[in-house]
């Protein structure tokens, strides 16, 4: 039987990494879309015929475009895209008053254009059969219906950005059936984390994984939902 691909972009640490594993232990071939491809050098040498890292900054058009033709070497059909990449900024944590909004233009750029970007570069590659799907990690942080926090403008802002992203996507997609889903995936121990999060990344990455394979979506709801499926407001 022919493997399934996925591609991941923002796959070099934390909850991608451990996407990259949990798809290449589940049997897919996997494109893990990273900075620096020496970054999966352990998992290329554990899986040499299933992993394919390829670089690819989701902030620069230039590099998600020739990411696509490398991968478009390889194969004509990615059945799951799953838009990893985020940060926060460095002063993301302080109040308005010390917050620099300028560090702000660069989340915005990754964590809510870098996906549509990825998006529009591969979106040939994706079946229009009603098996293709497209995942955008986002976070409960975008969903102004349940806001408390009182900093992160930058984070929170970008995605909520990436929510309205993936409604206008699932709106315009709708017609070649190609899936899409936002998902919120846990407070992880991760570099953005911490270490006193609730969730170790890999078993994150295997309940989402879980989640992506249940979900069929071909109802189109819901489509902003928490890592056990439940749906949040937006």
């Amino acid at each position: 039987m022919q493997k399934k691909n996925v591609l991941i972009a923002g796959a070099s640490r934390g909850l991608g990494r451990n996407f990259v594993r949990k798809y290449l232990e589940d049997g897919w071939r996997v494109f893990a879309g990273v900075r620096r491809t020496d970054s999966l050098a352990d998992l290329k040498e554990e899986y040499p015929d299933s992993l394919y890292a390829v670089a690819m900054d989701v902030s620069d058009t230039a590099s998600v475009q020739e990411a696509a033709e490398q991968v478009k070497r390889v194969t004509d059909r990615i059945d799951l895209l799953i838009n990893n990449a985020g940060i926060h900024s460095a002063t993301s944590y302080e109040v308005l008053e010390k917050a620099d909004l300028d560090e702000c233009r660069e989340v915005y750029d990754v964590n809510a254009l870098g996906p549509l970007r990825v998006i529009k570069a591969f979106l040939s590659l994706i079946p229009t059969d009603g098996t293709g799907m497209i995942v955008n990690i986002s976070s409960d942080s975008g969903s102004i219906g349940t806001a408390g926090r009182i900093k992160e403008f930058d984070y929170c802002m970008s995605k909520a950005a990436l929510n309205m992203a993936t409604k206008l996507l699932d709106n315009y997609l709708a017609d070649r059936s190609i899936r899409l889903l936002a998902v919120q995936p846990g407070w992880m121990r991760t570099d953005m984390g911490g270490q006193n999060a609730d969730l170790d990344p890999y078993d994150a990455a295997a309940q989402l994984v879980r989640l992506f394979g249940e979900m069929d979506r071909t109802d189109r709801e819901p489509l902003f939902v928490g890592n056990d499926g439940t749906q949040i407001p937006w």
